[in-house]
Order: structure tokens, then C-alpha cells, then sequence
């Protein structure tokens, strides 16, 4: 059986109260039948809330509902897991960004794997904040407290950086493009603990070309940072250096703005639903092979694991 129709099953059989005929509770139910119904009962209380959830989805999207057909008509490709990591970001993501993923979904555009990625991307926005039990609160991403929005903000521009691919950096077809997210690098000499890098990429264009390293920092304001020896610090692992702002921060992105707040060599990108720009570009930082080692050995040990 589908999971879609054993989803609809198990809503019935607890709407109706069908289980009370056998049993003293609805997860009782479950447990005595959940062999016969082929799944374990984990399984089977997902499939239930993935459903349920399913159809409180099209309920919020009703005036497209055409395009959000009834759970039993629902093409294969979407499965519970899909729509288990959509119910995550659906609490954390812009109504308008989760809609066009919901979509992506639907037309079998996206993949689990993609949407993991998603999710791993906006997951900080929460504080690692859950609902747990049934009656419990669902946590959701508050955009009136700073350090949350600017979290979303940081999330849109990574997906971004993932999604549009290497065509900013001047090839759209490059040999390699890779962005690794929020990557952790060894402070400078005396200093404790880690420094947190927003995004890197690797990037390989085309022909006889080496291996390039670009740090990219996100802010949502260009007066959140000031020019410090960070940016010397920083300079020193990557290729290149750029601060990516969303298209919010438009209205404050001017010539003026750039040469007094970032140091010349530093690059700057705006992203938003539809593209990438680059409002500056960045030049060659003097770096420090062995911090720039330093950050490649890391990016390796993240990649094996």
C-alpha cells in the first residue's frame, strides 16, 4: 500500500474512532496492527503526521490549491521524507522561497539530498529549538529578533550561492564549484577557539587553471561589520574575499558605502530569488600558505565525515 493511502487510513481510523473496537487507545491500535499493515509503528506514526501535515499545507495554500493535489492523488516522487524536511523549513523560511520549494517538490525538480542541504542551511535560524510531543508548541523562526533574521538572511544567500552556481565567479560551466557552509577555522596564534566562516567555495574554471579559494562572509547591513584585522585575518586562508548581502540591503549598497566600510580588496556580491550580482569585484589577498593548508586540511576532514 502507498504511504499516502495508509497515511489516510490511519487519519480515519482515528477521526472515526474506529479503534476503540479493539482497542483502549489509538496507539494501541497501532501497535497491535502495525505488522499487519506491513510497517513498523514508527513508521506508521510518520507516515500519519507527514499526511496530516500534507493536508494542513493545502489548506494554507488554498488559493493554489490546483497545484497541491489531494494527498491520494500525490505523484510518487514526493515522499514522506521530502515532505518531513518542507514541514522543518516551513518553519523557518519566507512564505514566498518555501512556496517555489514546495513546487519544486511537487514537479520533481528538487532532491532529498538538495533539500537536506536546505535544511542544514536554515536549521541555525532555530537555536536548535524542537517540538517535542504532540500538544507541544511548534518552534518558528521569530524575524523581529536580529540574530534570527540575520540567520534566514545568511541561509537564503548560501542556498543561493548553491543554487545559481559558479556563473558570478565568470564561468558557468566551471570544472569545480563547491560551497561548504559555516566551516571552522583555528584562531590566530594566543587567541581561543574557533573562528566560524560563513561559506567557502572551491572553484575551478575551465582550461589549465588552478584550484581557487573563496571565503564569503554574509551580513545583512553593512554598518554589522567594521573594518577590523578580521578581514586581514580572513584574508590570509582564501584566493579571494567577498561579503555577500541580500537584496534588502540594496538601498544602502553605494560606492561611497563600499570603499569606507571594506578594505579595496575585498568583494562584494547581492543575491537574491533570482540571481547573483557582483557589485564589486574582489581582488587577488595576500595569503598565508599555511593558514590557507590549514583551512584546506579542514575541508578535507568535513568532507569525510
Amino acid at each position: 500500500m502507498p504511504w499516502t493511502e495508509l497515511s489516510h487510513l490511519l487519519d480515519q481510523v482515528d477521526k472515526t474512532n474506529y479503534w476503540k473496537q479493539t482497542a483502549s487507545s489509538f496507539t494501541d491500535w497501532i501497535k497491535a496492527n502495525a505488522e499487519k499493515l506491513g510497517n513498523k509503528e514508527s513508521t506508521l506514526w510518520r507516515y500519519l503526521v507527514v499526511g496530516r501535515y500534507y493536508h494542513d499545507l493545502r489548506k494554507q495554500f488554498a488559493r493554489v490549491k490546483l497545484e497541491y493535489p489531494p494527498l491520494l492523488e500525490l505523484p510518487k516522487h514526493v515522499s514522506p521524507e521530502k515532505l518531513e524536511l518542507l514541514s522543518k523549513l516551513g518553519r523557518v523560511t519566507p512564505k514566498d522561497f518555501f512556496e517555489k520549494l514546495m513546487f519544486d517538490v511537487l514537479d520533481n525538480e528538487i532532491t532529498r539530498d538538495d533539500i537536506r542541504e536546505q535544511w542544514k542551511a536554515f536549521r541555525p535560524a532555530l537555536k536548535g529549538k524542537t517540538s517535542r510531543g504532540r500538544s507541544a508548541l511548534i518552534p518558528m523562526v521569530n524575524l523581529k529578533n536580529k540574530d534570527e533574521f540575520r540567520s534566514v538572511r545568511e541561509a537564503l544567500i548560501i542556498n543561493a550561492l548553491k543554487a545559481y552556481g559558479s556563473s558570478w565567479l565568470g564561468e558557468s560551466d566551471a570544472k569545480m564549484y563547491e560551497v561548504k557552509m559555516h566551516v571552522k577555522v583555528p584562531l590566530e596564534a594566543g587567541e581561543r577557539g574557533v573562528r566560524i566562516l560563513d561559506a567557502v567555495v572551491l572553484y575551478k574554471g575551465k582550461g589549465d587553471t588552478s584550484l581557487e579559494v573563496h571565503i564569503i562572509e554574509t551580513s545583512p547591513s553593512f554598518s554589522i561589520y567594521s573594518v577590523s584585522k578580521v578581514f586581514h585575518s580572513l584574508s590570509g586562508y582564501c584566493d579571494y574575499l567577498w561579503i555577500a548581502v541580500h537584496k534588502e540591503a540594496e538601498p544602502i549598497i553605494n560606492a561611497q558605502s563600499i570603499s569606507e566600510t571594506y578594505p579595496a580588496y575585498i568583494g562584494i556580491i547581492m543575491v537574491d530569488d533570482a540571481d547573483i550580482s557582483v557589485v564589486r569585484k574582489a581582488a587577488p589577498c595576500d595569503k598565508d600558505y599555511a593558514k590557507a593548508n590549514e583551512l584546506l586540511k579542514v575541508l578535507l576532514l568535513k568532507e569525510s565525515r
